[in-house]
């Protein structure tokens, strides 16, 4: 399914990088009806299934030692996430496709020059949330490259690896039990190493560009907030002025309300698989975090920390974007009350308390409809 408004350069710039991304996988909304996209999508989910059962068994049998088997539990509790993220976009594609086409309306037919100034902000806000995503994302594989780079004979390193008789090749995935009478073989090890490299590949894709994609949508809605807030406050005095303009207006507000519910609608559940999979596993880091300290293991707290850190600002993001859309949508009410509403006629100021009233109940995201996603649950979440 396509869109009917044709992408101008503002369009292109805010979501071809999306476009590209995601469609990797085949979770790009606007091309939910084309087959090879739908074909993408099932072989991406095929791919991330057969990760989370890997991993999953690699946890249990456990025969490479703790170390291993804590790094599968990672990786199967990542591919839960990203599993859970390919089904729901499959749910949900319809009101992502409802919030992407009201992004193109929006900048397509945008005249005023400083409304299109704040638009351009939020989109440089969203971009930068959405690259750090992309680059943790890049970090993923890159680590994943050196561990197999690590497999490569070194004319520095080969004499030492061929008197050590305990050396073996290594994974990108610790899947040593599962793969443990296969991946001695090198065309074996190489088909394994291919494949957990599309695994890798896949869930950076599904949680990072995911991820990126909330936070350009909420910052852009962010951004519609913000202008309305700002036509309130320029509300004339003249009767058949204002009168129209205020109609408009709240018309407008009601369309950004709806496309909130939809933002919520759609991403509910995402956030509170996202938010409980990240809280159990920090609990789960810092207890390691805290044991290879004590022990003196500097690279494997290296790692674990590093692991915390990328957690805490996928946290943060995810609740940056709500308190932000929250904190816009709640200074409605104050741009409302800062028109001058003095001059309407009696009619209008009566109705201007319930206009107030209902700018004052602000648009919220939550975590499957249990907690607001914002600054306050984060610090919960730190604590």
């Amino acid at each position: 399914m396509k869109s009917n408004t044709d992408w101008n350069t503002d369009t292109k710039n805010i979501l071809k990088f999306h476009k590209n991304f995601l469609g990797i996988i085949g979770l790009w909304v606007l091309n939910e009806k084309n087959m090879f996209s739908r074909i993408r999508w099932f072989v991406s989910t095929i791919v991330e299934t057969s990760t989370w059962i890997i991993m999953s068994l690699e946890m249990i049998q456990s025969c490479n030692g703790n170390e291993d088997a804590m790094d599968a539990f990672l990786s199967s509790s990542s591919s839960i996430t990203s599993l859970i993220k390919l089904f729901l976009h499959r749910v949900y594609w319809k009101q992502k496709f409802v919030l992407v086409e009201s992004v193109i309306q929006d900048w397509t037919y945008v005249k005023n020059s400083h409304f299109r100034d704040i638009m351009l902000r939020y989109a440089r806000i969203g971009r930068l949330g959405s690259s750090i995503y992309f680059y943790i994302a890049c970090a993923a594989v890159v680590f994943a490259f050196s561990v197999m780079l690590s497999n490569i004979n070194l004319p520095w390193v080969s004499e030492k690896q061929i008197f050590n008789e305990t050396y073996e090749r290594k994974l990108m995935l610790a899947a040593y039990c599962t793969f443990g009478n296969y991946y001695t073989s090198p065309f074996a090890f190489c088909a394994i190493e291919a494949l957990q490299f599309v695994q890798i590949l896949v869930n950076c894709i599904s949680q990072c560009g995911n991820d990126g994609f909330f936070f350009d949508l909420t910052m852009h809605m962010c951004g519609q907030f913000a202008i309305l807030r700002m036509n309130f406050n320029a509300l004339g005095c003249d009767k058949f002025s204002y009168h129209n303009k205020l109609d408009v207006l709240l018309k407008r507000h009601y369309r950004l309300v709806h496309l909130s519910y939809y933002m919520e609608r759609a991403f509910t559940l995402v956030i509170l698989a996202q938010v409980l999979m990240s809280v159990f596993v920090l609990c789960v880091e810092g207890f390691l975090l805290l044991l290879s300290l004590e022990i003196n293991d500097a690279f494997t707290a290296m790692k674990h920390g590093v692991y915390i850190i990328a957690l805490l600002i996928q946290l943060f993001l995810y609740c940056f974007a709500g308190q932000t859309l929250e904190f816009q949508s709640k200074e409605l009410a104050y741009a409302i009350y800062e028109s001058p509403w003095y001059s309407f006629d009696v009619n209008m100021m009566k109705n201007i308390p319930l206009i107030i009233l209902r700018a004052t109940n602000p648009q919220q995201l939550t975590a499957g409809k249990f907690v607001p996603i914002n600054f306050i649950t984060f610090k919960e979440i730190l604590k």
